[in-house]
């Protein structure tokens, strides 16, 4: 999932960036016990990408773990649950026609997309066309900082599982009807709203970012269940969770997760936390 939602050469990269005059977006929250670092992450990325901010990088290296929302080096589930309506079931003839043309430009078995759930159809589309652009899932922030971790020994947390996520697509209103009719009648738009989203989140230019959140909203359930609810579960579980009563941490979540009033970081700014941005921006080239 763009919206909420995913290489090994990245992992010797040099670990500090050389610009100083943009770079993305990297909050702290703190109060007088603990502290979080915490950066969006894009969860497909390129080489284009890397180095990570100086200011994130020198807080790794004293932090006392790395929080994700899912470690995703964890083998998934054998058997994915794939029950409810085929998606051609829930599909215009006009939709259908047009899932069609997306299935050919992205090489991919039409017949099996139209017989997965809406969910799973929309998941296979989005990862696709992340391919399609060039980005890979091994270059992915959060993958790229997970292997960093274990080559280094350092504490994983979870702040949900990659079962828990399945079972929030699978749950979705109508099997992920609204997700999937709106990703076929907006293909071409989210083609070049993908492009922006990685040049924003380079240049750390936060109106744009939101502007591309505001732009990608579902209905309010479909947008509390993929985003809001988990933020606010994920700013108590920072906030008074055993794990994280003191230390050091960085976190890394989805980059939509981190805009607005329920954004997490204002979500810890109203639980007592300080928050301050630590990067500079720029504005995105996005034409």
């Amino acid at each position: 999932m763009f919206k909420s939602l995913l290489s090994k050469a990245l992992l010797i990269l040099p670990f500090f960036s050389n610009s100083a005059l943009a770079e993305p977006i990297v909050w702290l929250a703190k109060d007088a016990q603990r502290q979080f670092v915490i950066l969006g992450s894009i969860h497909a990325g390129t080489d284009t990408m890397y180095p990570l901010p100086k200011a994130f990088l020198q807080q790794w290296q004293s932090t006392d773990g790395l929080i994700v929302e899912a470690n995703i080096l964890n083998p998934p589930p054998m058997d994915i649950e794939t029950s409810g309506p085929p998606s051609h079931s829930q599909l215009t003839t006009d939709e259908m026609r047009k899932l069609t043309d997306i299935a050919n430009q992205l090489n991919l078995p039409y017949r099996v997309l139209s017989n997965n759930p809406p969910w799973l159809t929309v998941v296979s589309l989005q990862m696709a066309l992340s391919n399609h652009l060039g980005l890979n899932a091994e270059q992915g922030i959060d993958y790229i900082l997970l292997k960093r971790a274990e080559n280094q020994g350092l504490p994983i947390f979870e702040l949900e599982s990659i079962e828990q996520q399945l079972s929030l697509l699978q749950d979705l209103p109508d099997h992920g009807k609204e997700m999937l009719v709106s990703t076929i009648n907006e293909w071409e738009q989210m083609q070049g709203e993908l492009s922006c989203l990685i040049d924003a989140w380079q240049a750390g230019d936060s109106q744009q970012l939101i502007q591309l959140f505001e732009d990608s909203h579902y209905s309010d359930e479909t947008d509390n269940r993929l985003i809001f609810n988990r933020n606010q579960h994920w700013a108590e579980t920072l906030s008074n969770d055993k794990q994280y009563l003191q230390g050091h941490y960085v976190v890394v979540v989805g980059a939509f997760h981190l805009f607005g009033e329920q954004g997490l970081p204002n979500l810890l700014k109203q639980r007592g936390f300080t928050v301050t941005r630590l990067t500079q921006e720029k504005s995105a080239n996005c034409n």
